[in-house]
């Protein structure tokens, strides 16, 4: 048996460090996986720098997929040059071990090998491949082959052992995310729940609000709540000033706007500013709340009953809004816009504050009938909006002139026009009577 020379003792001694070297690697970066220690790229940072002792790796870079659209993101990279989206795109063609040429996009930038990391699979139990999930790049880290192959294989359950924890990690994420997102989605409906009963509560609010008076509400929103917006407000000198409008849009961005102007309209009129006025601080308002990025804008009728021993009188301003009717003894007059939307300036408009109400002396039985654009642009199963002319009709030959009778026949009207057709808009209808 021959004897075990000093040249053997000292190279198995060297082989010796080197494999405590790598264990003791390994060790360090299975310490960095425990959950108190930094995650994603602080971990990254850590283990190159464990490669770079370690193994003498001068240049690393790390590709994975842990994306929402799958696409390679590069999460760290030392010492090479910036890495185009090409280059990355090669890099994950690698299913195996791969050597980029010298010509190649990846060469040229000094990758010598993209190593593919993520889960083992194979058909068999003997057979297996690498499902790749990420990727190393490495470049000038080696003296010789046999060097460069055993650090290769360190290098690859290093890499395999972080890739699997950080996709541990994305799926942890993700899973919670979806729970965060679940829970918020279940918040946001109680809450569009208790704007929806909100909305809803005006309309009793507004019952016997005068005693001459005669209020009706009706409101249909098309999602939970809607941007359309209507009330009565009795004044402390006893009068009513009344409103309808819709904001542009659609679900909770024109809730909020119609929220916003409900607050202000109630405490403007309670402090009974004059009707242009009002006009004039809500186009502001509305101006502040869409800036000049958006196209938001609100159409609004505004209108004052003033009662007195001798009569009444209507008057209102309208911006835009469709005309409301107002009912006479089987004649109608439409109440039509005299003043431009709120939130838009355009180009000649005379201002709000120079825009004089338009005035109404009323009789006993005068109705009137406002509605929001949901009712008129309602489609047919042919796609032919209905329009305001069955509305007149309707209203003109009505059996009973109550508001009651009214809103049942434009009911009745719109649904037997839609048939089986979905809500196009938000609906509602505001409607009063003179005693």
């Amino acid at each position: 048996m021959d004897s075990f020379s000093s040249v053997d003792a000292e190279r198995l001694l060297r082989e010796l460090a080197n494999r405590r070297s790598e264990v003791e690697a390994l060790q360090e970066v299975v310490r960095l996986l425990a959950p108190a220690h930094p995650r994603d790229t602080a971990l990254l940072i850590a283990v190159a720098s464990i490669l770079r002792a370690r193994f003498g790796v001068k240049r690393l870079a790390y590709i994975h997929t842990f994306t929402q659209d799958k696409r390679p993101k590069l999460s760290y990279f030392h010492n090479f040059p910036s890495i185009s989206r090409d280059a990355l795109e090669e890099a994950m063609q690698a299913s195996s071990i791969y050597f980029p040429g010298p010509d190649s996009l990846l060469g040229r930038m000094g990758v010598e090998v993209v190593m593919p990391l993520g889960r083992y699979v194979g058909p068999t139990t003997r057979v297996h491949r690498v499902e790749p999930k990420a990727w190393w790049l490495l470049g000038d880290f080696a003296e010789n082959d046999e060097e460069r192959a055993s650090d290769l294989i360190y290098m690859e359950v290093i890499g395999t052992l972080i890739t699997v924890f950080l996709e541990n990690n994305h799926i942890y994420e993700q899973q919670l995310m979806a729970e965060r997102l679940k829970l918020e989605q279940q918040a946001l409906e109680r809450e569009l729940e208790f704007a929806s009963r909100l909305q809803r509560r005006f309309a009793s609010k507004s019952i016997g609000i005068h005693p001459r008076l005669d209020t009706l509400l009706h409101y249909d929103a098309r999602q939970k709540v809607g941007g359309d917006l209507a009330d009565f407000i009795r004044t402390p000198e006893g009068n009513v000033v009344f409103y309808i409008g819709d904001v542009s849009g659609k679900g909770i961005s024109a809730a909020l706007v119609m929220a916003n102007l409900h607050g202000q309209i109630q405490t403007l009129a309670e402090l009974q500013v004059d009707l242009p006025v009002i006009m004039d601080l809500l186009h502001r308002r509305i101006w502040q709340i869409y800036g000049e990025e958006e196209s938001g804008f609100v159409t609004l009728f505004l209108g004052k009953i003033s009662f007195a021993e001798d009569g009444c009188v209507l008057e209102y301003l309208n911006a835009g809004h469709p005309p409301p009717l107002l009912w006479r003894k089987g004649e109608i007059t439409l109440l039509e816009a005299n003043q431009t939307v709120l939130g838009i300036d355009l180009p000649g408009r005379v201002p709000f504050t120079e825009t004089q109400p338009r005035r109404l002396d009323l009789q006993s039985g005068d109705m009137f009938i406002g509605y929001t654009d949901g009712l008129i642009e309602q489609p047919n199963k042919g796609g032919k909006l209905m329009g305001l002319d069955p509305v007149i009709t309707y209203v003109k030959n009505l059996s009973q002139p109550t508001p009651e009778h009214a809103l049942r026949v434009v009911q009745q009207l719109l649904e037997d026009y839609r048939g089986d057709q979905p809500l196009e808009d938000d609906l509602t209808l505001l409607l009063w009577q003179i005693f």
